[in-house]
């Protein structure tokens, strides 16, 4: 009784240390060891643990934090400062305009992966009423729930060979109230499917992994996510050989990609689709990012 008792106060009592004063000495820290850390980040933990808009927040500098949640906010800083994703620090990231859960399971959804999306509705558009599509490797669900909800007629199989991946991916579909579209298999790529798709869309592991070995993105995020095997193509050369057997007539494919593997994917793609239209994408860095192949 007396532990309840206790915890019940501790997670009620004030400190003396208003916001303002709490933010002076994070700001102060952060100038030192994360200087280019937008104070966005911060404010964005703040929310999180407060539960507080940040409209609040700013007109509220002398508020005073419980025990508990000075406890978590420090903690949550100190994640940041050891470089914890700000992404799994808040278990939430947008992408799309739409707010997806994150978990070190999967990959955290990067801007530039939107202009998959983009493309991929826009060539939805010119094509039949209720078209079949693939999300192949989904992760979090992103791209499959982005692509559902602005394609309300469009039905999609979400595959992952992870699990853990694929949990997280269910709570965003049912998040976004997507279940009647996007159904999830765990699968590797297409194994098992005896369907023809009308777009095979796939955002797989690229990085070389002699590249990936000195990148800071592999201490946090899933190297089953971004290793690509000694060119970066592994896995991708390997949906290319299952393509074939899975796209209509007249369908589509499209996979993100290193901006430096441009060559070899075109050679993949008139190795298996001879006679194919193929287009590459930029990204908003001018970096080759999408590759378009339309049989």
């Amino acid at each position: 009784m007396r532990q309840s008792i206790y915890r019940w106060w501790k997670n009620r009592v004030k400190n003396n240390l208003t916001l303002a004063s709490w933010l002076d000495q994070v700001r102060a820290d952060l100038a030192v060891s994360l200087p280019e850390e937008p104070l966005t980040s911060i404010y964005a933990i703040l929310e999180k643990n407060t539960g507080s808009s940040r409209e609040w927040l700013l007109a509220n500098p002398q508020f005073s934090f419980s025990e508990l949640v000075l406890s978590t906010l420090n903690k949550d800083v100190a994640d940041l400062k050891n470089g914890k994703p700000l992404a799994y620090i808040l278990g939430n990231w947008d992408f799309f305009g739409l707010s997806f859960s994150i978990t070190p399971a999967v990959l955290i959804p990067r801007p530039e992966t939107e202009l998959l999306v983009e493309t991929a509705l826009d060539i939805l558009s010119h094509k039949r009423p209720s078209p079949f599509v693939a999300d192949i490797g989904t992760g979090s669900g992103c791209i499959a729930t982005a692509i559902a909800k602005h394609r309300s007629d469009a039905h999609i199989i979400a595959t992952d060979i992870s699990f853990s991946a694929l949990d997280v991916a269910n709570r965003n579909i049912h998040r976004h109230a997507m279940e009647e579209q996007v159904h999830l298999l765990q699968t590797d790529l297409l194994n098992g499917l005896q369907a023809r798709f009308n777009m095979l869309c796939a955002n797989l592991p690229y990085i070389p992994t002699y590249t990936l070995q000195g990148l800071p993105v592999v201490r946090y995020e899933p190297s089953l996510a971004l290793d690509g095997g000694q060119d970066g193509l592994n896995i991708i050369r390997r949906l290319f050989g299952q393509a074939q057997q899975h796209l209509t007539e007249h369908g589509s494919l499209l996979f993100e990609m290193q901006f430096d593997q441009t060559a070899a994917l075109c050679k993949l793609a008139d190795l298996h689709f001879p006679g194919a239209e193929v287009i590459m994408k930029r990204d908003l860095s001018g970096h080759d990012r999408l590759l378009e192949v339309h049989t």
